[in-house]
């Protein structure tokens, strides 16, 4: 129990160093509107928001959907806009006792619990590596792989997003479908997975793939057919109360249990997945934006490895390929795989948990000193260990990086011949960011704004691009400029928001106690 716990404190510290605090993402501030509406109004609707069919690429539509009675609604899951309401609630008792601006707080408090609520993904991950028989060690670097050399890093402490919610929901099924079980396994798995599909709706495109694994299993095992329709029939009886749930929720809201709020944006199914594929596939593998080689490139070494993990967990093996196949394909399709915008792949971050268990015997393997002079070893070993760095790097760097800075320089530079060194590249693009932040702006905050209101803001900076001269005069247009000049870091942010000078030194000093205690943990834990 000390290693899962100080495993926890160890990323929780130093993801509370690099939170950002605020929601700039449409999708979060839509499912954050939704939160707002289950306290004040006891409902599910996402006003104060605007739709808007003609900007699909931000999500507005989704997040602002027509609805029953007058309201509109937001397409996402409802799970993470639940389980953030006491964050809110908390938020705003701050916010009355020290005098601030409570829908700041609140944002805040959102993405705060959301930051929380990653580190058990990675908890779970090592809990799955130690379930099939690794050591300690291997159970680690898998999860601080994950943690820091990874897009999960970013996408769990820069706004409000549903990615660690719905990640946490489909690895804890997938660890309670592996290696021993009891009775009740197969259908806390099903619970889970339904619940994953609560926090993110496309998750149901992975129900195939459990059964897949529950096939292989009985397979290896030797089952009867009786055996498997017993255990799938348990799994999908379970998640079939989330399945009514969420049809209840559809219900309730757009007046039909098949209706999600993506069917404003998306009416038919060839409109959703309109993307050639090999355009789809070179996209979101290799574009400087989104692309999950250039974000995660330890994942060729986990593509090498991944027959090795077949041969030794056949079943797990399935799992995590089908897995991490079928969102592949589905999102090189969907019409707008870039998710927003965001730094990295948003929809692809929860197979990492899926690729990196491919790498978990190659982990244990290179404990071996012996190995370093093998081969193949002698060249993966150096292979990996450079392909992590060069994550960890990617990752640390951008954990300063505001994403709102490069699309709205994107807008800019497209009215200019010449183009910025670090065009088409968002990691290149934070490198050039370290020279040019700071925490001053030109123009004073303008406070927090709606999504309307912000959205109205961003178009007419936009349509000011063409006359701006300089990169500066044209991101001082924007609403809230110093969030595109100041490092995304809630650290630096706190002044900012009006709250007195002594929050963050003792924010900081939390974060460094939570981060040492876990390193401290570890330590002890791993050489027992």
């Amino acid at each position: 129990m000390r290693f899962y716990v100080s495993l926890y404190l160890f990323v929780a510290g130093l993801y509370l160093l690099t939170a950002s605090g605020r929601i700039g993402l449409s999708d979060g501030v839509a499912m954050y509107s939704v939160a707002q509406s289950v306290i004040d109004k006891g409902s599910f609707s996402s006003d104060p928001c605007e739709p808007d069919l003609n900007d699909l690429a931000t999500g507005s539509s989704v997040g602002c959907v027509p609805g029953k009675n007058g309201q509109h609604y937001a397409g996402f899951g409802l799970l993470p806009s639940v389980l953030v309401v006491p964050a809110i609630l908390g938020a705003r008792a701050v916010a009355e006792v020290v005098h601030v601006n409570p829908a700041v707080t609140t944002k805040a408090g959102a993405s705060l619990f959301t930051l929380m609520v990653a580190p058990l993904v990675c908890l779970v991950l090592a809990a799955w590596i130690v379930k099939l028989g690794y050591n300690r060690w291997t159970a680690a670097a898998a999860a601080g792989i994950l943690a820091f050399a990874s897009p999960f890093w970013h996408f769990s402490v820069k706004g409000f997003f549903s990615e660690p919610y719905f990640t946490l929901g489909i690895l804890l099924a997938a660890y309670l479908l592996s290696g021993p079980r009891n009775r009740f396994s197969y259908a806390l798995a099903g619970l889970a997975f339904g619940l994953a599909c609560l926090a993110r709706l496309n998750g149901v495109i992975l129900f195939p793939a459990y059964i897949l694994a529950l096939a292989f299993y009985n397979q290896t095992h030797k089952l009867s057919a009786k055996e498997f329709l017993r255990d799938a029939l348990a799994f999908s009886a379970s998640f079939s109360v989330c399945a009514a749930l969420i049809a209840g929720a559809n219900f309730s809201r757009f007046g039909s249990p098949f209706k999600t709020g993506y069917h404003v944006a998306f009416p038919t199914g060839s409109s959703m997945l309109s993307t050639p594929l090999f355009s789809g596939l070179s996209r979101i593998l290799f574009s400087g934006e989104i692309g999950l080689i250039v974000f995660a490139p330890w994942i060729m070494v986990a593509l090498f490895c991944f027959p090795r993990f077949f041969r030794e967990h056949r079943s797990e093996a399935a799992l995590c390929g089908a897995s991490s196949l079928i969102y592949v394909l589905f999102f090189a399709k969907f019409s707008h795989s870039e998710g927003g915008w965001v730094a990295g792949p948003r929809y692809l971050v929860p197979v990492l948990p899926f690729l990196i268990m491919a790498m978990a015997p190659v982990i244990q393997q290179l404990q071996l000193s012996t190995s370093w002079k093998l081969r193949p070893w002698s060249v993966i070993g150096p292979v990996l260990v450079v392909l992590v760095g060069a994550g960890f790097l990617i990752q640390s760097v951008g954990s300063m990086f505001p994403d709102e800075r490069y699309y709205s320089l994107r807008e800019f530079y497209s009215y200019k011949a010449a183009k910025p060194w670090w065009s088409g590249s968002i990691p290149l693009a934070s490198v050039d960011f370290l020279s040019r932040m700071s925490i001053k702006s030109s123009q004073p905050s303008r406070g927090d704004f709606d999504q309307a209101t912000t959205r109205h803001e961003r178009e007419r900076a936009f349509a000011s691009a063409n006359s701006a001269v300089t990169e500066g005069d044209y991101l001082d247009r924007g609403p809230n400029p110093v969030n595109m000049t100041a490092p995304n870091l809630l650290l630096i942010k706190f002044r900012l928001m009006g709250l007195p000078a002594f929050v963050p030194i003792a924010y900081l000093l939390f974060a460094l106690a939570l981060s040492f205690a876990g390193a401290f943990g570890l330590r002890r834990s791993i050489a027992l």
